[in-house]
């Protein structure tokens, strides 16, 4: 047998020795910290014809492996916001967070655990880790009491770019980054 511990290893037996829970170990041990923002903003001009949007099983925010940011104005899209409103375009929403994914696996983060309260988001981003990153929009945007305009959209990312989610009714665009103090834990 071998006397060699590898750093999974060495990390699970600390956490038991000192009572903390292994699922943190198993987070932490194994997850790569990314941070994702994402801006919300409606199309201007009239609202388009909505068609029917399929009703969704409830989603719920990866326990533990999401964290919310503060709005301190120093968001990487906080130009895009500032300059999409001076051109009309008004803000659904707009966040970032930090999310802990695990190798080979996926972290979701529901909006509504993200967002300012009472905005007209719903719906869910994940970020999927392999060889290459993946973001997963689930995004609703609640335009009245009746009318629903979704965006469900999958696509490879790469660090720093900008990707934008295309509705007539409404737009995103999301960027993706290693946390400070993060290396890349993929292959860009």
């Amino acid at each position: 047998m071998s006397a060699r511990l590898n750093r999974r290893t060495l990390i699970l037996g600390l956490t038991a020795a000192l009572g903390v829970p292994r699922a943190w170990a198993d987070l932490r041990g194994d997850g790569a910290r990314f941070q994702i923002e994402m801006l919300l903003f409606r199309q201007p001009g009239p609202a388009p014809h909505a068609t029917p949007v399929p009703t969704r099983p409830g989603a719920i925010t990866s326990p533990g492996r999401v964290e919310a940011l503060p709005a301190d104005g120093h968001w990487q899209l906080s130009g895009a916001r500032e300059a999409l409103a001076r051109h009309g375009y008004a803000t659904l929403g707009h966040a970032a967070w930090l999310a802990v994914v695990p190798t080979n696996g996926r972290t979701t983060a529901r909006l509504e655990d993200v967002l300012k309260p009472g905005a007209p988001i719903a719906g869910t981003v994940a970020l999927q880790r392999s060889q290459y990153l993946f973001l997963g929009v689930d995004v609703d945007y609640l335009s009245t009491a009746d009318t629903v305009y979704a965006v469900r959209e999958r696509r490879r990312v790469k660090f720093g770019e900008h990707h934008y989610f295309d509705h007539p009714a409404y737009g995103a665009i999301a960027v993706v980054t290693p946390a400070p103090g993060e290396s890349p834990a993929v292959a860009d």
